[in-house]
């Protein structure tokens, strides 16, 4: 049976109606139909992101949550913001501290240290606070779980309000306590879309209602833009409110000229003119994030509220070093916990649990990078010394880690997350009935048996055609992520005419030939064996991305994935092919005998050859005879016979060789 490549293989019909509609080029249109968009009114919100906000009264505990802060704030009394170690944390913390002191408030923020504090509200943060003179706290991107602390807090006379986004635990909150949290919304299926930041980001908007406008007016842009990139870091889905959020809050960081994010950019070598989502995930909530994971996410947040020249450069160039830091210690970690997978696993592995003497911060960035390598749930242990393990897991999508969790709880001190993050702790002890319950679970989780997916991207690209206009619209489709994730494409058959390393080799700079048309493209990461023997026929999975060198932007390819192909599957075998067909209508017995000895492949698969010219009509068959018939230009990879020729032959390459 034939099996597209990409998506947009069968739309051919939906496409033509959505381009004409829309006016907009039928490559794009094929792009937005491959993804399930009919309605040409649905791509139009596409395009526009204008989704209506949703008011931050949805929360059912909002009111009380409101009165409580203003109460607090009218009394003079001190509000402690707990917040979390990550982003989305930090960025959250941020959001309600700045409310709160524009309301004239007086507040102290407490971020818990990953070793010593673990993650979230807990007991020694309790103390902080009481330290701190606080009658009120406030936890944010945390507190969901948090009973023990809630109630020791209640017990000391202190009031409480919990906004959150995480899982709830067993545990309940007791009644009287406000919660901002999915459960407690009119529309929670939404609602559960939105991170840490989002939901501080709700409250805050209608905390400053009470504030004059122009404090209100001052601080919209800038809180909208934390509220973005916690969104961001916390990879939430990019579709709906979150959606718009990001688009409108990248303006607003963009546009920021606050001391700590714009040298935060600069160190970063970022432009804010031309801030992209792309910027903010993989430039910027790494250097943030280096702070929790080397030291202490403390830094992050004062480099956000920073407003001092001086002290903000002093804190970005601390955050630099530890973002140095943090990519030494993940790829020293990883390459340790991948000999550990190879060892113990083996080949295709249903699930994998490593665990070493790792920083503990780091643990989450080699989980995720085994999640990919490997194609299965991965969880990365931090030896903390003690007899205890600490550390997190990731999880490809449609695979819920913490669900299967869930059925091995039972060899765990504690855990908690999202479906595809997890954090955990175990005995040191229990790894060993751990692991092997782990993998019993994930071994009932549905896999797939191939190692090349049943579509490897969204449409094809030809590199002989310019891609300015489809990068242009690319733009006008972002931001990208989680349920919107970024237009990938089909390169290949093509050659590497140049292979070029960078980075001291861990990258490679490469020129694609396709016919004629030549190509650059970048791949970061790639697999050894690429520049070990970059001959031969390749095909590449990429993306498309804007590329400024002098002030002048052009499209580059992107690399993802790279595989490949038999010469039996370039243009050249297939014009052979019809070269020999040419020669008069025979047999398919006949035209074997003509082209065997140019290719003994060619020959082999002549049958999918003949099915592709027939799809494609450039042949057709009469009384048992094949002949050519005169037709328009097509690309062959508009078959889908030939794309299951291709997908027949495909080898994967891996960052452990071929």
């Amino acid at each position: 049976m034939s099996m597209p490549l990409w998506r947009a293989a069968p739309v051919g019909d939906v496409a033509r109606k959505l381009a004409s509609a829309l006016g907009m080029p039928l490559r794009v249109a094929r792009l937005v139909a491959a993804r399930g968009y009919r309605d040409p009114e649905e791509v139009r919100r596409l395009l526009t992101a204008d989704v209506p906000w949703s008011h931050p009264m949805d929360f059912t505990d909002m009111a009380a949550a409101c009165e409580q802060i203003l109460w607090t704030v009218k009394r003079r009394e001190n509000i402690a913001i707990i917040g979390d170690y990550d982003v989305d944390g930090v960025s959250a913390a941020a959001i309600l501290t700045s409310a709160i002191r524009a309301l004239g408030g007086d507040v102290s923020c407490h971020i818990p240290e990953r070793v010593s504090d673990g993650y979230g509200f807990s007991l020694r943060l309790l103390e902080d606070a009481k330290k701190a003179g606080a009658s009120l706290i406030v936890t944010v991107d945390n507190g969901i779980r948090a009973v023990e602390a809630i109630m020791a807090a209640r017990a000391s006379g202190l009031g409480v309000i919990v906004t959150d986004h995480h899982e709830p635990g067993d545990e309940v909150i007791p009644d009287g306590i406000p919660v901002l949290h999915f459960t407690r919304h009119r529309d929670p299926v939404s609602a559960k879309r939105g991170c840490g930041a989002f939901v501080a980001w709700k409250l805050a908007t209608q905390l400053l209602a009470e504030a004059p406008e122009s404090r209100r007016e001052a601080l919209r842009a800038w809180l909208m833009g934390l509220a973005a990139l916690g969104t961001l870091a916390d990879m939430m889905p990019l579709v709906g409110e979150n959606r718009r959020l990001v688009r409108e809050g990248m303006r607003g960081l963009a546009v920021s000229g606050r001391a700590g994010w714009r040298i935060l950019c600069d160190r970063a070598r970022v432009s804010r003119e031309t801030l992209t989502a792309s910027d903010v995930s993989w430039r910027l909530v790494p250097r943030l994030n280096a702070a929790g994971r080397m030291a202490h996410a403390d830094l992050a947040y004062r480099l956000l509220m920073a407003d001092d020249e001086m002290e903000a450069t002093r804190l970005a160039d601390e955050i630099e070093a530890l973002n140095e830091r943090r990519r030494e210690a993940v790829d020293a970690a990883f390459a340790e916990a991948a000999s550990l997978v190879e060892r113990e696993y083996g080949a295709n592995p249903a699930a994998v649990v490593v665990a070493g003497q790792w920083p503990l911060g780091v643990v989450g960035l080699v989980a995720a990078r085994l999640a990919q390598t490997y194609g299965c749930p991965a969880i990365a242990l931090a030896d903390m010394g003690d007899g205890t393990l600490r550390g997190s897991g990731r999880a490809p999508e449609g695979i819920s880690l913490l669900q299967l969790l869930s059925q091995c709880s039972g060899f765990l001190d504690h855990f908690g997350g999202h479906a595809s993050a997890v954090g955990c702790g175990l005995a040191a002890s229990q790894l060993a009935p751990f692991r092997a319950a782990l993998l019993e679970a994930a071994v009932r989780e549905p896999r797939t048996s191939s190692n090349v997916p049943m579509t490897l991207a969204d449409d094809y690209l030809v590199l002989s055609e310019s891609a300015d206009e489809l990068l242009m619209w690319l733009e006008k489709l972002a931001p990208f992520g989680p349920e919107h994730e970024p237009f990938q494409f089909f390169v290949g058959p093509v050659e590497i005419a140049r292979c070029t390393p960078m980075g001291g080799g861990e990258h490679l700079r490469l020129v694609l030939t396709e016919g004629d048309a030549r190509q650059e493209a970048v791949w970061f990461r790639a697999p050894p064996a690429v520049a070990r023997d970059p001959s031969g026929l390749w095909a590449f999975i990429v993306e498309l991305a804007p590329n400024a060198w002098r002030g002048v932007v052009r499209p580059q390819l992107r690399i993802d994935r790279g595989y490949r192909l038999p010469r039996a599957v370039s243009r050249e075998a297939f014009a052979s092919a019809f070269r020999a067909l040419r020669r008069g209508p025979c047999t398919l017995e006949v035209l074997q005998q003509r082209v065997s000895s140019v290719s003994a492949d060619l020959a082999r698969d002549l049958d999918s050859v003949l099915e592709t010219f027939l799809e494609l009509g450039f042949a057709a068959q009469k009384d048992g005879l094949y002949h050519v018939i005169a037709s328009e230009k097509r690309d062959l990879r508009d078959s889908v016979a030939y794309q299951s020729l291709v997908r027949r032959y495909l080898r994967p390459i891996s960052n452990e060789g071929e």
